[in-house]
């Protein structure tokens, strides 16, 4: 008399079920490219809102004024009060909007916070998987705001 093992897999299942996930992988892994470029667009759109308001917060307790530099060609920005730069993700594509006085260069550009909380307002647009953002700095009140709108891309 023989005995059948039971509860295993047979080689057969296991490459079956082997090319079944190869095949859903190949059909799903296109999707992911969008994602992740949105995940960096609003990580980037928060770090940048954050710098923002950082500076206009070292602006009120010191009592001088604040710099957020932006240099859209490296993709980095430098707040006073931080010695070392920050990098934003190269896929998401950058510019500034800021007062003549704050441009440094063709590609590199200020947003200066004043001790009293107020600006020179400008912003940041930031463009990604399909989406855009801007952060908003009022000149008057030096509030920081996040805006979304649909991309071209």
């Amino acid at each position: 008399m023989q005995r059948w093992r039971t509860g295993g897999f047979t080689l057969l299942e296991i490459l079956l079920a082997l090319v079944i996930a190869g095949v859903l992988m190949a059909v799903a892994a296109p999707n992911f490219g969008p994602a992740v470029a949105r995940a960096q667009l609003y990580s980037a759109t928060r770090d940048v809102a954050s710098a923002l308001r950082h500076a206009r917060g070292q602006a009120l307790i010191r009592g001088r004024d604040a710099e957020f530099e932006l240099d859209v060609d490296r993709h980095r920005y430098r707040v006073t009060g931080r010695s070392k730069p920050f990098n934003l993700p190269n896929p998401v594509r950058l510019s500034l909007y800021t007062a003549d006085s704050e441009t440094v260069d063709e590609g590199t550009g200020r947003i200066r916070f004043f001790p009293d909380g107020s600006a020179t307002g400008g912003r940041v647009t930031l463009e990604g998987g399909g989406q855009k953002r801007m952060v908003d700095v009022n000149w008057l009140t030096g509030e920081v705001k996040i805006r979304e709108e649909a991309g071209e891309d």
